[in-house]
């Protein structure tokens, strides 16, 4: 059984925090923490930087390669796009990962109606 769940590190290059695993296509590879709207998608894909889509895990995320095709137009806030990792400048050390999906909140149940 293969394990596809990204985990958090520092670049050793620069410093940068970025998220290191396989992706589903079984190839491993580094991507940038930061969320990707739209229009940054297609700059990084003009610009020959490979993007990709993170799905939610229990312990993570798992990341599949995005191409062309699947950009749309209309934004969607509950995707979440991640970008090839590329050194761009050096940066202290960060510590700090985003939250993408809420997680360290707490759900806002409701109790349930029993139709009795």
């Amino acid at each position: 059984m293969s394990n596809f769940n990204f985990i958090a590190i520092n670049c050793r290059a620069c410093g940068k925090l970025i998220w290191t695993g396989n992706t589903s296509s079984g190839f491993f590879t580094k991507l940038d923490t930061k969320r990707l709207n739209v229009v940054e998608e297609i700059v990084k894909k003009v610009n020959g930087v490979r993007t990709y889509e993170a799905h939610r895990t229990a312990v993570s995320f798992e990341a599949t390669p995005r191409i062309g095709a699947r950009v749309n137009t209309e934004p969607k806030p509950e995707k979440v796009i991640l970008a090839e990792h590329a050194c761009e400048s050096f940066s202290l050390f960060e510590t700090e990962l985003p939250d993408y999906w809420g997680r360290f909140k707490k759900p806002i149940l409701e109790p349930e109606e029993i139709p009795f």
